[in-house]
C-alpha cells in the first residue's frame, strides 16, 4: 500500500506544490518516498512506500523497467504476482522479489491487456518515454483509489484528494454532490467527488495521456456483468462445497505478506469464515475489533469465534469518537459514514502497537452473497400474487422473526428504513442543481441480483472502500477485502438467487459453508445492522453538538439545508422517531468538512 502523484504540464510542472502534496501523503510513507521528472520537465511522478512485499529498498519507486523505457508507481496489492514471474521468467532482468516489478514487467510485455490478468487491488501509473504517453489504471471494484484534476492544460492525479487541492486556484464545492447526498443519500458513486474540479478515476477503467499534444483516451477495461457465469444447472451441495473452495482461496491469497498480517473482525458470519479460514493458514493471528456497550456489543460474538486468534477489543465510549472526529474529518476528505469509520482508528492504534502492518476485513460478503434484509425484502415483494408468494413470505418471516413486508418501497438502507431527509434541502440548492440521475437498472433482470449490483458499483461498496482506504492509511496500515477477490464475486453473482434468500436466511449457501467451521448459531445468526450507538449520541451526548451546529451562521449560509427545517425536524428525532440517524449525520458531517477544506478550518460558528 502507498500513496502515488503524477502531474503533466506542457509549459513544464511547477515542483513546489506537488513536492508538497507528496508530503500530503506522508501517512502512506513511512518507509520510503521519492519523485521523479521527466519529457523534459512537463512530467512528475512521485511516490510514497508502505513496504509489504520484498522490504529492500531496491523496490522503491518510481521503478524504472531494465531498458529505461517505463517508469511505474503503483499502490497496491498484486496477490498472483508470484504465477506471473514464474510465467514471464527469463524473458524479464529481475532485480527485486517484488509485485510491483511483475506488473512493470507484465505491462511491458502485454500493454493494457495485462490488466485481465492481475488478482488484487490496484491503481497504478505507467511513463513509457518511447511512445511519449502515461497510462493509469484501476483496478475492476475500485479497492484502490485514482483522482485527478484539470487546470487548463495541466493534469494531475493522486492516491488522494488533499495533494490535488494544492493545484487549484479555489476550492470550491460541488453542489451536484451535496443534492445528491442530501436528497438520496448516495456518495461516492461514480466520478463526482464533493470538490467541484476533482474527479475519481472510475473502477475498472484506464487512461492513457499522448504528452505531445496532452490527448487523453479513457476505455472501459472490466464489464462485470458480462464476466458472471451461469451456474443454474449445480445443486445445492455443489454450491456449498464451490462457496467454500473459493472463499477459502479468496482469504489464503490475500494473506501473502513479508510483514506481519492482523483481521479487522465482527460478531457477524463472514468475519467468522474470515478468521476460521486466516486461522488455519497462518496458525495465529492478531484480531481487532471495535466494541460499544449494550445493547450494542458485539464482544461475546467475537470471542465466540476468535479461537486461535489473539483478540484485542477496543471498547469505545461517545468520548473516544469524539477525540477522534476532527482528524478523521480530515484524512477522508469528504463525508463518510458515521460513528464506526471513526471507531477504527482505535483498531489501528492497537494494530500499531502489536506491530501489525496489514489487516484484513469483512466487507462485501453481503453484496455479493445477498446478505441485507433489504435483499429479503424485495425478494419476497417480486413475489406478490405468485405461486412462490407464500414460501418466500413464510422463509422471511422464519429467519427475520418479523411479519414479511407486503407493499410499499423499500428502503435505501441495509436495515429497510429511510435515511434521507430531503424536506430539509435549502431552496437555494434545489433551485441551481439538480441531483445526479439514478440509473433505472445496473443491466441485471432479477430485481434481487440488480439491486446488490447497486450496491457493489454504485451505493455501497464505493464509499466503504473509501472510508477503509483513508482510515487504514492515515496509521500507515494496509487493508485487504479477499470477499471482492474477482472471481469470488463474478461465482457469487452466478448463484440463483433461490439457493441465497430462503428458510436459512441470507446468503444461504454461504452460510452452509461456513457452517462447516462454526456453530451453527453463528453461521445462521441474522445479520445485525445497527452497531453503534450514534442514534442515541446524536439524541443526547452530542445534542449539543448538533444544536450548535443547526444554529451556525455557516450551516445557514451555506444555502444547502435549510436550518429551519432541519431544526424542526431534529425536534421530532429528539421527541422519538429515531429508526434512523444517517441524515443529522449528514448535516453535521457536511459542516465540519466545509470548516475544514472549504473555509480552511476558520469557520466554528
Amino acid at each position: 500500500m502507498c500513496g502515488l502523484l503524477a502531474a503533466y504540464d506542457p509549459g513544464g510542472v511547477a515542483l513546489a506544490p506537488l513536492l508538497a502534496g507528496l508530503g500530503d501523503l506522508r501517512h502512506r510513507w513511512p518507509d520510503a518516498s521519492r519523485h521523479g521528472v521527466a519529457e523534459e520537465g512537463r512530467l512528475f511522478l512521485g511516490h510514497t512506500r508502505l513496504k509489504i512485499i520484498d522490504l529492500s529498498d531496491d523496490a522503491n519507486q518510481p521503478m524504472l523497467s531494465p531498458d529505461g523505457r517505463y517508469a511505474l508507481i503503483f499502490n497496491g496489492e498484486i496477490y498472483n504476482y508470484r504465477a506471473l514471474r514464474a510465467e514471464i521468467g527469463g524473458a524479464w532482468a529481475w532485480r527485486t522479489q517484488s509485485d510491483s516489478e511483475v506488473l512493470l514487467a507484465l505491462f511491458a510485455r502485454d500493454g493494457a491487456a495485462c490488466l485481465h490478468r492481475l488478482n488484487g487491488m490496484f491503481a497504478f501509473a505507467i511513463y513509457d518515454r518511447e511512445r511519449h504517453c502515461l497510462f493509469l489504471a484501476r483496478d475492476r471494484f475500485g479497492i484502490k483509489p485514482l483522482y485527478s484534476v484539470e487546470i487548463g492544460r495541466t493534469m494531475a492525479f493522486a492516491s488522494e484528494i488533499p495533494p490535488l487541492l494544492r493545484l487549484l486556484p479555489s476550492v470550491v464545492e460541488d453542489r451536484r454532490a451535496i443534492r445528491t447526498y442530501l436528497e438520496t443519500g448516495a456518495y461516492d458513486c461514480g466520478p463526482l467527488t464533493f470538490f467541484r474540479d476533482v474527479q475519481s478515476i472510475e473502477a475498472g477503467c484506464w487512461m492513457e495521456i499522448g504528452l505531445a499534444k496532452g490527448e487523453k483516451r479513457t476505455e472501459r477495461w472490466y464489464e462485470f456483468a458480462r464476466n458472471i457465469p451461469d451456474l443454474s444447472g449445480m445443486d445445492e451441495a455443489e454450491l456449498v462445497e464451490e462457496t467454500e473452495s473459493r472463499v477459502r482461496q479468496a482469504i489464503v491469497d490475500h494473506l501473502v505478506s513479508d510483514v506481519p498480517v492482523g483481521l479487522n473482525v465482527s460478531g457477524g458470519v463472514d468475519s467468522s469464515f474470515l478468521v476460521r479460514v486466516a486461522v488455519e493458514s497462518l496458525g495465529e493471528a492478531h484480531l481487532f475489533c471495535q466494541d460499544y456497550a449494550a445493547p450494542y456489543s458485539e464482544a461475546a460474538w467475537v470471542r465466540e469465534v476468535a479461537a486461535g486468534g489473539r483478540l484485542h477489543v477496543s471498547d469505545l465510549s461517545w468520548r473516544d469518537i469524539d477525540g477522534d472526529l476532527a482528524a478523521t474529518v480530515r484524512s477522508q476528505a469528504e463525508p463518510f459514514g458515521g460513528v464506526t469509520v471513526c471507531g477504527y482508528n482505535a483498531i489501528y492504534r492497537r494494530a500499531d502497537e502489536n506491530g501489525v502492518i496489514v489487516l484484513l476485513d469483512g466487507n462485501g460478503a453481503d453484496e455479493v452473497f445477498l446478505g441485507y434484509k433489504r435483499h429479503h425484502q424485495i425478494y419476497v415483494r417480486e413475489a406478490a400474487g405468485t405461486a412462490e408468494e407464500a414460501s418466500r413470505r413464510a422463509a422471511y418471516e422464519e429467519f427475520w422473526r418479523e411479519p414479511a413486508p407486503r407493499a410499499g418501497p423499500t428502503g435505501a438502507s441495509i436495515d429497510g428504513t429511510v435515511p434521507v431527509r430531503p424536506a430539509a434541502i435549502a431552496p437555494e440548492l434545489l433551485e441551481s442543481v439538480e441531483a445526479l440521475p439514478r440509473p433505472a437498472s445496473m443491466g441485471f433482470d432479477d430485481p434481487v441480483r440488480d439491486a446488490a449490483a447497486d450496491d457493489l458499483l454504485r451505493s455501497k461498496i464505493p464509499r466503504g472502500l473509501r472510508f477503509n482506504d483513508r482510515v487504514s492509511m492515515a496509521h500507515s496500515k494496509e487493508l485487504r477485502v479477499p470477499y471482492l477477490d474477482h472471481r469470488l464475486v463474478e461465482f457469487g453473482f452466478g448463484v440463483p438467487v433461490g439457493m441465497l434468500l430462503n428458510g436459512s436466511g441470507t446468503k444461504a449457501v454461504f452460510r452452509k459453508a461456513a457452517a462447516r467451521r462454526m456453530p451453527a448459531h453463528v453461521a445462521f445468526a441474522a445479520k445485525r445492522s445497527v452497531q453503534t450507538p450514534q442514534r442515541e449520541w446524536l439524541a443526547n451526548e452530542w445534542q449539543p453538538r448538533v444544536r450548535s451546529i443547526l444554529a451556525s451562521n455557516s450551516f445557514a449560509a451555506r444555502g444547502w439545508i435549510d436550518a429551519g427545517a432541519a431544526l424542526d425536524i431534529y425536534e421530532d428525532y429528539l421527541a422519538g422517531a429515531r429508526e434512523n440517524s444517517f441524515f443529522i449525520w449528514q448535516w453535521l458531517n457536511l459542516e465540519l468538512w466545509a470548516r475544514e477544506f472549504l473555509d480552511g478550518g476558520r469557520n466554528s460558528a
